[in-house]
């Protein structure tokens, strides 16, 4: 990844001003009196821990939060303990909130389970994929070309799990997908480190991306194995780079 791209990634910077991390993660949230807040809550809060807004050991103050987004303590306290039971933050009695490191033991269950479920599920739909869901695909992977050529890290992100969904949603496995969300999350986090942190990496994402893409298209099941397992273990593979760049605060394990 150049120095440019590193520069215009607003969750780089952050990292390197942790001083109002909370302000930044819950900055423009706006809670909809329609729906739940503590749904709301939890869900912003997860993102921005997903996406490193909130960098792993980052205190989060009940008090400071409802603040921020003027709600009552309440709806912040069971969003904190949903995190907690999802093991994104860690709650002290007596003491405080902190988000989560890293823990690699759960790193690789998450690299298990996607590697074991995305290889059978996308050399099973090599062989049944329509003609429109190729060209969806393309287009999704045409998209994270032009992400990745104007530097825009984020569009990167978001199109890599909208590609990675609609393959599942093709082969007719959509609750499969739903069910790898909450498993993967420590994997997710360790994928935007690594694109805010070691260079090279969307580049090669897009490569890998390319290349399952043709082999979909020619229906070569093995080659796509091949490469769908290569593309999830990379992950793994970057982590000693990664943490020679990211703080050693952020892993556990």
């Amino acid at each position: 990844m150049t120095a440019r791209v590193l520069a215009s990634n607003p969750h780089h910077a952050d990292a390197q001003h942790p001083e109002d991390p909370l302000v930044a993660a819950l900055a423009g949230f706006k809670l909809d009196p329609a729906r739940s807040y503590t749904a709301q809550v939890h869900s912003q809060l997860q993102e921005a821990i997903v996406r490193g807004v909130l960098p792993p050991r980052t205190a989060l103050s009940e008090a400071t939060i409802s603040k921020l987004i003027d709600v009552s303590r309440t709806p912040v306290r069971e969003a904190l303990a949903q995190l907690a039971d999802e093991q994104m933050v860690l709650i002290y009695r007596q003491v405080g909130t902190i988000v989560a490191p890293v823990r690699m033991s759960l790193l690789e269950e998450g690299r298990f389970v996607r590697s074991t479920l995305e290889c059978a599920s996308h050399v099973q739909l090599a062989q049944t994929i329509t003609p429109a869901q190729l060209n969806e695909f393309g287009q999704i992977v045409a998209r994270q070309r032009d992400a990745v050529a104007s530097g825009e890290i984020d569009r990167f992100s978001e199109l890599d799990e909208l590609m990675h969904r609609r393959l599942f949603e093709f082969a007719g496995r959509e609750h499969v997908w739903a069910m790898l969300e909450p498993i993967k999350r420590q994997f997710d986090r360790v994928r935007w480190l690594l694109l805010g942190h070691v260079a090279g990496h969307a580049e090669r994402a897009l490569k890998e991306h390319e290349q399952m893409l043709a082999q979909m298209a020619s229906r070569d099941v093995a080659g796509l194995g091949a490469s769908v397992a290569a593309h999830i273990n990379h992950i793994t593979a970057h982590l000693t780079a990664l943490r020679e760049h990211a703080p050693a605060s952020y892993f556990a394990d």
